[in-house]
């Protein structure tokens, strides 16, 4: 489904995008099609499981609303919360105190291989969220 990280960076030197200024994320397939709803599912679990990750929780809910919205409120809410963009698409951002976020693109985007949703895929197999709340790979 993806990795996330919260860290305390060490070297600050490569800390932010150039003019700290966020762009859309960069088109991504996600291994199997998957719908509309799974990726909500996937998101609804992403964050959900943020307390585990570290970091400041207000920090989080920001991101979450960053990652929500349109890029001019996204660049608002990184600039209010005195936030460092690692990567101008925030899948890397910096706190005021060092600590890394990393977010998915499943969380930023949709992928581009999306599909309707339908609970089979289309080889007729179960669909990807099915296998993971079955654990059957």
């Amino acid at each position: 489904m993806g990795c996330v990280n919260s860290s305390k960076l060490n070297n600050e030197e490569d800390l932010e995008a150039p003019d700290n200024i966020v762009i859309k994320p960069r088109p991504w397939q996600h291994v199997d099609r998957i719908s509309s709803d799974e990726l909500r599912e996937m998101r609804n679990i992403f964050w959900h499981n943020i307390p585990r990750f570290g970091g400041q929780p207000d920090i989080w809910r920001g991101l979450r609303r960053a990652a929500e919205s349109d890029l001019p409120y996204a660049q608002a809410i990184i600039d209010e919360n005195n936030l460092r963009l690692g990567n101008p698409d925030m899948t890397v951002i910096f706190d005021d105190t060092g600590f890394r976020y990393e977010l998915p693109l499943y969380v930023l985007s949709e992928p581009s291989n999306m599909h309707g949703n339908a609970e089979v895929g289309p080889s007729g197999c179960p669909s990807m969220m099915d296998r993971i709340r079955r654990k059957t790979w």
